[in-house]
């Protein structure tokens, strides 16, 4: 499999963590690629233009991160899986990557208008997001304690976001604000597949 992915996606970071996870990355063809390469290389594979994406070896494409994770997780046969296959607990790990990409999401939004120029910018679209993101961090901090050990697919992707947002310093003092979120955050970030996939000062 090759994977498309740039540095710094919480999105592409997601996918990197999984294939860590499972014991699977050195089995992908990892195809770092900057911004601007996205804008000429991707369109061809993915019409939504978007990163992370994939090529199987029979070239079927698969986009984008929680399918990736997905088809990745479904390769891991003698590990635990990052994605139950029991019905209640599979719909819960979803459910909470879904919030994690939504966290993400509302970051990459609020950051990217934040830097717009004055002119540019709307104070309304930043708000809008960062209502979003501190509901969500809320809502995380309620949850954190009875987050899966070791992380699921649902964890990770809560991580990745987190991991995005402090990158982009978009919620300085977070971590004061919700300790138990924070104290099990800073037991993920020294997991190896989170060392191996910290995003870097470029891009």
């Amino acid at each position: 499999m090759k994977c498309y992915v740039t540095a710094n996606s919480p999105y592409g970071r997601k996918v990197r963590v999984a294939a860590n996870e499972t014991g699977l990355a050195d089995e992908v063809e990892w195809q770092m690629i900057t911004p601007e390469e996205r804008t000429k290389v991707i369109p061809g594979i993915n019409p939504l233009g978007k990163v992370p994406v994939a090529i199987l070896e029979s070239g079927e494409v698969l986009f984008d991160s929680p399918v990736i994770c997905a088809y990745v997780d479904s390769l891991n046969n003698d590990g635990p899986k990052l994605i139950p296959q029991a019905v209640g607990a599979r719909w819960a790990v979803l459910t909470l990557e879904a919030l994690g990409d939504g966290l993400a999401e509302a970051v990459i939004a609020g950051s990217q208008e934040d830097q717009k120029p004055d002119e540019k910018r709307s104070q309304g679209i930043v708000d809008r997001q960062m209502g979003k993101v501190t509901s969500a961090l809320g809502a995380l901090n309620k949850m954190a304690g009875d987050f899966n050990d070791p992380p699921m697919m649902g964890e990770i992707a809560v991580a990745c976001a987190l991991g995005f947002m402090e990158f982009r310093k978009l919620v300085p003092g977070w971590r004061e604000t919700y300790p138990a979120l924070s104290g099990w955050y800073a037991g993920m970030l020294k997991r190896q597949s989170f060392i191996r996939t910290a995003p870097t000062t470029q891009g």
